[in-house]
């Protein structure tokens, strides 16, 4: 998610909330467990100067929806960050803090669309044009492909953000068109909003080619085949398979450090980082730990970028965005194994996080914890951060229940809450008490077998909060749905 809170550092003054937030074994053969996804290819001209590009996508779509389909819809989220837009991309609190020179706003515009070979009308829907509905001339069966081209070119706002640039980098985060998910009978359609990650996809594979500046630095989701350049300029081309997303990070001024956890290689691009070596670390215990602790982490390379971000920090598959703004370096390291633990509860394991934000934010800030409980190093420790929690929570709850004169607690959508500190009490802070108040109950030994259970039997698929419940009920031997409907609910009363 976009919102990454380092929950020792919360600060509560009445409405006002700053937060930041917050050995492996041999591979899956990720070669074939892709066979059946579908396909994108990224053709991408960037300039850095304009801090604009041409893109030509084609996307090899497999319906694997069990249905009979007539159109694929698309999110475009780009168009939230264009002028005349009035959803906000960020909290009104953090305006200031986005757009440091000001309003700023981005231009995307849809050049052409083609479906096998022919051109078809250019037809958007939702909010803003959010939605590109991509009409077939026939319909597309269970299990067959079709081949859709979509060219585009896109102007990036100033904004320090996860699509838009500041004064040190460029972050490409779901900057073009992607596939709504299926399910239910029809396409998930959920609109951008500024609380959370209001994202949702399915894996797919990228082979992404871009040509650009050569005294430019690109991190990236996925391995990079081969990097060519000629003269001024450069042509990267990337593969990434099995993958639920793919973003770009672009710097004139990044420096590199790698070392390996196991298999993986987990590279770190930073500037101006007294601490590069400890924060390289900590994305090394981070992904050693947490493969440890749930299972192996699959794919060949892992990128911690420092950036240029308005939040704490921000997950992409194979990719973490970790916020130039956090200067304090245990919260820096917080933020790196939070982000970290996102590649399994958001990569690996997928979920609607604009309906079920909790599914995987508390889950991940959890995992934080179990992070600091196995590594005596690092100076925070789970007891520090659950005390810290519950200290925050009951402030939250008291001063706005005697503002407002009551408070849902409910852990709810990402539209449902009325403000960002709302959700983020109910979605991080609740819950990491409501986990611990389980890890508790069932014990370690119980609760980690629990994981182990959700991860090997939802791995490169997207979740349910059922299922998440299921593997919890096997792993402690008793029915856990009421544990975790009074919760979600807002019927557990903390004090």
């Amino acid at each position: 998610m976009k919102k990454k809170f380092s929950i020792l550092i919360l600060i509560l003054t009445c409405f006002t909330v700053t937060i930041f937030f917050s050995g492996c074994k041999k591979h899956d053969n990720l070669d074939e467990l892709s066979a059946n996804l579908t396909n994108y290819t990224l053709k991408i001209d960037y300039n850095h100067e304009n801090k604009s590009a041409q893109i030509s996508e084609t996307i090899d779509y497999i319906n694997n929806t069990g249905d009979i389909l007539r159109t694929i819809k698309f999110h475009l989220y780009p168009q939230y960050f264009e002028e005349g837009a009035t959803e906000l991309v960020v909290s009104s609190t953090k305006l200031n803090d986005a757009y440091p020179n000001g309003m700023s706003y981005g231009n995307f515009e849809i050049s052409r669309v083609n479906v096998n070979g022919a051109d078809c009308p250019i037809e958007y829907e939702g909010d803003y044009d959010a939605i590109l509905n991509v009409n077939l001339s026939s319909s597309l069966l269970p299990n067959e492909r079709i081949a859709i081209v979509i060219e585009f070119s896109f102007t990036l706002p100033n904004c320090e953000h996860r699509y838009g640039y500041g004064e040190n980098s460029v972050n490409l985060g779901n900057f073009y068109p992607i596939a709504c998910v299926y399910e239910n009978g029809e396409f998930n359609t959920s609109p951008y909003n500024a609380n959370g990650d209001p994202f949702y996809s399915d894996m797919a594979n990228y082979y992404v080619e871009i040509e650009l500046n050569s005294a430019l630095t690109v991190a990236h989701t996925g391995d990079c085949l081969s990097n060519t350049s000629i003269n001024s300029d450069k042509t990267m081309i990337i593969s990434a398979k099995m993958v639920r997303d793919f973003a770009l990070v672009i710097s004139d001024k990044f420096e590199i450090k790698s070392l390996n956890a196991g298999d993986t290689k987990v590279n770190y691009y930073y500037f101006n980082d007294e601490n590069a070596d400890k924060s390289l670390q900590a994305g090394v215990d981070a992904i050693n730990t947490f493969s440890s602790l749930f299972g192996d982490y699959p794919y060949k390379t892992f990128s911690i970028v420092k950036t240029d971000f308005v939040y704490g920090g921000m997950e992409y598959p194979n990719l973490v965005m970790i916020s130039a703004d956090v200067e304090n370096i245990d919260d820096y390291m917080n933020v790196i194994i939070h982000e970290t633990a996102h590649q399994w509860w958001y990569g690996i394991i997928g979920n609607d996080e604009y309906k079920y934000p909790w599914l995987d934010e508390a889950l991940t800030e959890y995992s934080t914890l179990l992070f600091y409980d196995k590594n005596k190093g690092y100076n925070l420790t789970h007891a520090q951060m659950v005390d810290a929690c519950k200290a925050n929570y009951t402030l939250f709850v008291s001063v706005y229940t005697d503002v407002l004169g009551n408070l849902d607690t409910s852990m709810r959508a990402v539209n449902e809450y009325a403000t960002e500190p709302e959700y983020t009490y109910c979605t991080y802070v609740k819950g990491v008490l409501m986990y611990d108040s389980l890890y508790n109950l069932i014990g370690e030994k119980n609760f980690l077998s629990a994981l182990e259970t959700y991860y090997n039997d939802n791995k490169y698929t997207n979740a349910t909060p059922e299922k998440l419940i299921n593997a919890f009920s096997k792993g402690s031997g008793s029915d856990m749905n009421n544990f975790f409907n009074s919760w979600l609910s807002g019927k557990v009363i903390i004090r």
